[in-house]
Parts: C-alpha cells; structure tokens; sequence
C-alpha cells in the first residue's frame, strides 16, 4: 500500500508507531461496518487517526466525506489535532497537501449543527436554517423564566403547588423550591427528547395525572422553543432530532459521508444511534469504538447496549454483518491490574438469565503489555491525616524531582467529596512541598480566588455597598470579606496598568450615565410626561436631544437611524417601548 512513493508501514517507522496484530487489521479495515470493542489503555485513539489517515492519503477518501465524531470537546480537539499532525507528516513525504476545514471531526452536538446548515443534506442545495441552541445554564433560564414556567404549569393542571407535585413525582422527596421542579423537569425533557417521545401520543399511554400534566408542560416547553424570538431554539438534546429529521428526510443523507466513524460508542443515546446508522446507510462503512464497561453517562440517556448489541443492529439497519476486531493489549498498567480486573469482570455471569442467548457486556480477554512484577499499588503506613498528608506529598515532590513523571497535573487525586476536610489537608501539605493546588470546587466558591477578585473590582467600579444597622457574625464577616476582596482588587489594579484604565474608564462611563439620566429626568418634569406612557418618537425624541449637558454619545444614540427604526417597529407592532425604558436604555 503506497501513494506517491510514500507507505502506510514507512509512516509507521518514521513515528515509531508498532502496531499490534488486531490494532493493524483494524487500521486496514476500510470496507463494510466494523466494530471496535477496546480494553483500557489499548490505544484505540491511535488505532482511529492511523485509520483516518490511511482512508485520506492512501485509499482518496476526501476528508469532507468522513464523519469522525466523539463524545467530549477534550477527546474532539484530541483527534482535531493529533490527524492535522499524522496528515503534516504525510505531506513531507509526499508533497501533497490535506485540507481538514471541511471535514466533520468533533463532538456530537457540534457536528449535528453543521448538519443543520450543511448544504449537502437538503433539497436543491439550499442552506438550512439553524436554530439559536441553548446550553445547559439557558435551558435552565428559558424554563425558569416566572411567565413562562407559570403558564406551562396553569396549561398542564398544576395550579395548586406545582413545584410540590413535580418534586414529589421525579426526585427523591417533595419540595416547594422552584429550582429543584424546574431542575428535575429539564433532566425529564432531555430523556424525553433523546428518546423522540411524542408527548401527545405518550399523554394516550399512561393513566398517572402528573405523568399526563409533565407531558403537556413538555408539548408546551417544545412549543416555546419553537416560537422563540425571531429564530427558533433548540437545547442539545432536540439539536440531535432535528438532524436524525434532515438526514433520514434528505434525498441523498445516507450518501454525503463515505465513512462515518464513532469513538465512545458506548455512550451512544437512541436517537444518535438512529443518526449514525442514517448517515451511513449509502456506503455502509460505519465504525464504531468503544468499551461498555466504561460506559459512564447513562444519568444522560446514554444507551450502552446500543455498543454491546452493535452487530444485531448492524443486520437490523444495514443487513449487513461487521467485522470484529477486538483491541485487548493494555498499554497502560501494569500486569497485576489487569490481572486483578479480569478475574473481578468474570465473577459476573453477564448472559441474559443466564441462558446465552443474548450479553449485558461485550466478552473482553484484555492481557497487559507491560509484563514488569513491581508493586501496582501502594499504601501509606497507618498515622495521623496531617502526617499521611505530608508523606502523600513527599512522595509526589520525589516522583517530580526524579523525573518519573513530566508534569504534577499527571498525578490525580481522588477523594469520596471534594468537601472533605482530607482534601485542604492534602492541599496544605502539596502547597507546603512547592506545589500549588488549583481546585477550585474544593472550598467554597466565595474563597475562590476568581471570585474574590471580581468582587473586588466591581466595588472598585460600582463603589462599596452601604454598610446597614444589622447585627449578627454572620453579617460582619460579610462586610469584612467584602474588604478583603476590594483590598485584593486594589493589589491588582496597582500592579496593572491596563487593568486601573479600564477600572477608570468603566467608572466614568457610568458617571456619564447617571448624568444623562438626571439630565432627560429634568425633561420629562419640564414637560410634564408620564413615564410610564408610551415613548412618541415624534414628539418625545427632539426635546430629550435639546436637553441641556447632554452627552455627546447619548445624543448619538438618540439620533441614529437604528433606534428610530426600532422604535417605529415595536409602535407599529402595537407594543410601543415606554418612556421610563428608553430613559433607562
């Protein structure tokens, strides 16, 4: 196998790359669905961008006709640039060059949007519309938002505390707080939507009231996306239905990626598996990767037998058998931890009522590389926690010191809470060694130093909040943080330049602020307006612009084409902007 003088064997040699019997059939595996199943520490990364090289450079696949998607941005940015550098190493040798900017490499929801808008997928070649996606924190605020979360809930029946009715339902006991049924009903929404439920067809399915009223407060939460704004918005999870919708309704979805290949498998939901088999329904070279026993994101709808029952499914959707090349060379550990793992899975009878007829796991023989006999694991000798600490840290800072690891951000440190007291013993003890600990959900997030310094500086900006006559600690240790975080403030500013100019430039900019306003408040008593009327662009605006020591740049914004369009807009649309807004605008 050659291109322009160049080998696939040849790459290998000049990066060292020694691949094992299954890793190497893997990697020349290019034709028909395949199936992954890898151990731990087996390298499969490697086996994937050593696979995607070989399609590109030596088979002509174009890298806009490959679909290679993860789970995680970390495991996405990973395979980004660990095949722009295989692909540098390519064109050294052969002077051909690979452009990647067209090429689907990501995360699952980010590549679900490209689809959204991927010319490709749609009749004639138009571009589609992309809705504005939420994230998790906009979710939240969309349902939260008091007017809408009071008219689903009203819309659903649940008039009498329905925080308590949703609460007591989805979670392990019933409360009035509103952030606890908004929480609980978002985590029912996204199963919901990971699994297609249609909420009016699952209403006829169930007799249970509040299963019936949080499937009406999901029709109507679909709804409110769907009329958001001037564009339409999707959370993550209805991103994913949305492009499982324009591939399998697009007249050529099954045929736009030559090859779509799938690491994490194992974390796969429902609906991204229907994805995937649609994507690859044209040339049928779908290869997936993965390892159900560290399959970590049910709690997310994740489905881990979409992995295990992998190639029933293949006969299912593609009829068409994978080939099955397990990857079970641990690279990573050491022979007594793998040993220990393997005899520990085989405890477990894993068949299906025991019958054979169908698995909950895929049947690994995983065997260590590394064959040394040195102790895997260790144990402190039994002492005080300051002391054990202070070994614990010892024992890192001569780890470092002698070169057995690169960098102390290899060596983790697990503990059952990070709000165990152990953990700022630990932290004590590292920090004592030189080695300053960075874990910020380990206290509180007002001792963050993050924290401390925005507060700080908006008091610098803002001025310090009026000390009020109230007793208690509790208030005096306030007051004395907020101190604290302004002197801190002030230690940054003076060793910032840029910093204080923009602490000064920020204050005056407010100063300007309440100018104007007191300013174009004197107006509005002049002229004896209502300022909670609405504001009459063409009687209103000229005597605000006259206003005596008004500033420059609100005369400006008074006077652009911008906000007499918009103003006009929102009159002619029946709901006019009010005075008191456009004075505080």
């Amino acid at each position: 196998m050659s291109h322009d003088g160049i080998t696939l064997k040849q790459l290998w040699r000049e990066q060292s790359f020694k691949p094992n019997k299954n890793q190497e059939k893997a990697i020349l595996q290019i034709d028909g669905p395949l199936y992954l199943p890898a151990g731990p520490g087996s390298g499969k990364t490697r086996v994937l961008l050593w696979r995607t090289l070989n399609l590109i450079v030596f088979h002509g696949v174009k890298p806009e006709e490959i679909f290679l998607s993860t789970f995680t941005e970390k495991a996405a940015l990973q395979l980004k640039e660990g095949l722009r550098s295989l692909l540098s190493i390519a064109t050294k040798s052969s002077g051909v060059h690979y452009d990647l900017s067209k090429m689907y490499v990501g995360t699952v929801h980010s590549l679900c949007q490209r689809i959204l808008t991927d010319r490709r997928f749609f009749p004639h070649r138009q571009r589609g519309r992309a809705p504005a996606v939420l994230d998790e924190l906009d979710q939240f605020f969309h349902l939260n938002n008091n007017r809408r979360w009071s008219a689903l809930t009203s819309a659903a029946g649940l008039t009498d505390s329905p925080e308590l009715q949703i609460t007591q339902l989805l979670s392990d006991r019933a409360s009035l707080s509103k952030y606890a049924a908004v929480t609980s009903c978002l985590s029912l929404f996204n199963r919901f939507s990971e699994e297609c439920l249609d909420p009016i067809s699952a209403k006829s399915r169930t007799s249970d009231a509040t299963l019936q009223a949080l499937l009406e407060m999901y029709r109507g939460y679909l709804q409110s996306l769907a009329e958001s704004e001037k564009i339409p918005q999707s959370d993550l999870s209805l991103l994913q239905q949305k492009a499982l919708q324009i591939v399998a309704e697009g007249p050529a979805g099954g045929r736009v990626f030559k090859h779509v290949i799938i690491d994490e498998y194992q974390d796969t939901n429902s609906v991204q598996e229907a994805l995937f088999f649609q994507l690859a329904a044209g040339y049928q070279n779908l290869c997936v990767v993965g390892d159900d026993d560290q399959a970590l994101y049910r709690f997310r709808g994740a489905t881990v037998e979409n992995f295990v029952q992998f190639p029933q499914r293949c006969q299912t959707f593609l009829n068409s058998e994978p080939a099955c090349i397990p990857l079970t060379t641990n690279y990573r550990s050491r022979e007594s931890i793998v040993t220990f793992y393997s005899s520990f899975m085989r405890l477990c009878d894993w068949q299906a009522n025991g019958m054979g007829v169908k698995s909950y796991r895929v049947r690994k023989d995983i065997n260590a590389h590394r064959k040394d006999r040195e102790a895997a694991v260790l144990a402190s000798t039994p002492d005080s926690p300051e002391n054990v600490c202070r070994q614990i840290a010892q024992l890192v800072r001569r780890l470092l010191d002698e070169k057995k690891v690169e960098n102390a951000n290899q060596i983790a440190f697990l503990f059952p809470s990070l709000k165990s007291a152990q953990v700022q013993r630990m932290k004590d003890a590292l920090e004592r060694e030189g080695l300053r600990v960075y874990a910020p959900r380990a206290g509180r997030f007002l001792e963050v130093e993050e924290a401390v310094a925005l507060v700080g500086l908006y008091q610098h900006i803002f001025g310090k909040p009026a000390r009020g006559d109230f007793g208690g600690r509790d208030y005096h240790d306030f007051h004395r943080w907020l101190e604290g975080a302004y002197d801190r403030a002030k230690e940054l500013l003076d060793d910032d330049k840029q910093l204080k100019q923009y602490v000064k430039d920020r204050r005056a900019e407010i100063a300007a602020a309440i100018a104007d306003y007191n300013t174009l408040l004197n107006v509005v008593a002049k002229q004896r307006w209502d300022s909670a009327a609405p504001f009459d662009f063409e009687t209103m605006r000229r005597p605000l612009y006259d206003a005596p020591q008004l500033s420059e740049r609100a005369k400006r914004s008074l006077a652009s084409n911008y906000f007499a369009q918009i103003v006009k807009k929102r009159k002619a649309e029946g709901n006019p902007f009010s005075l008191a807004y456009i004075l505080k605008r």
